[in-house]
């Protein structure tokens, strides 16, 4: 399964990097830290774009880097609407 970069959203020095993949609608995210280290991956679907869901992305990405994180959250892989 291909994973093409096609967006980055960045926070305090953390950044979340978007690949689209072979499936429409199914995007994969990348979270990053200050040092650049991976320290999250996640699946996006059931969107038309990433930017449908970008503030959840946000979020997340503001939770790790303060270390209030816990479990990712399930609306971010589930289909909701389009």
């Amino acid at each position: 399964m291909e994973h093409a970069p096609i967006g980055t959203i960045e926070y305090g020095g953390w950044r979340a990097e978007i690949h689209s993949t072979d499936l429409p609608g199914e995007f994969k995210v990348c979270y990053h830290d200050g040092a650049g280290e991976l320290v999250e991956e996640g699946m996006l679907t059931g969107v038309s774009t990433y930017h449908q869901r970008e503030s959840d992305i946000r979020q997340r990405l503001k939770a790790l880097s303060e270390g209030k994180a816990g479990e990712p959250p399930a609306d971010l892989t589930s289909s909701g609407e389009y």
